[in-house]
């Protein structure tokens, strides 16, 4: 017969960007060298490429940053835990939804709400708006 028992208990607290109806994939991105700024709950995440300085850039690797609504690669992640690479305690990579349902409430580009075309454009990397 298997021992049970209670182990502990976990407070979970502050605004997240996931919802419970669909599991959310959720990841640690880096983050770009051009991040310099907090990222709030909702952040609507890019990915840049990474490359060689060859003449035929080759790509490395990927990091994150930002979406902006001018950007024509599509918003692919959503932040879900505060992040700040800022100060002494910089954050080098920031913890997002990569995929799955999020709330639209929290949803930013910049500061702004997220409108319909970019929450459009995010469905289309497999992010769902509810």
């Amino acid at each position: 017969m298997a021992n049970e028992g209670f182990l502990g208990k976990t407070k979970l607290g502050g605004e997240r960007a996931a919802t419970d109806d669909h599991p959310a994939i959720i990841h640690a991105l880096p983050l770009d060298a051009s991040v310099n700024a907090p990222l709030p709950v909702g952040t609507l995440m890019r990915r840049v490429e990474i490359t060689d300085s060859e003449e035929t850039p080759t790509v490395l690797d990927y990091a994150y940053k930002p979406y902006a609504a001018a950007d024509a690669e599509l918003p692919c992640a959503v932040v879900d835990k505060p992040c700040d690479p800022t100060g002494d305690s910089a954050e080098t990579s920031a913890i997002c939804v990569v995929h799955g349902t999020v709330k639209t409430r929290v949803l930013l580009v910049g500061t702004a709400a997220a409108g319909p075309v970019v929450i459009e454009k995010l469905r289309q990397s497999g992010i769902f708006a509810v």
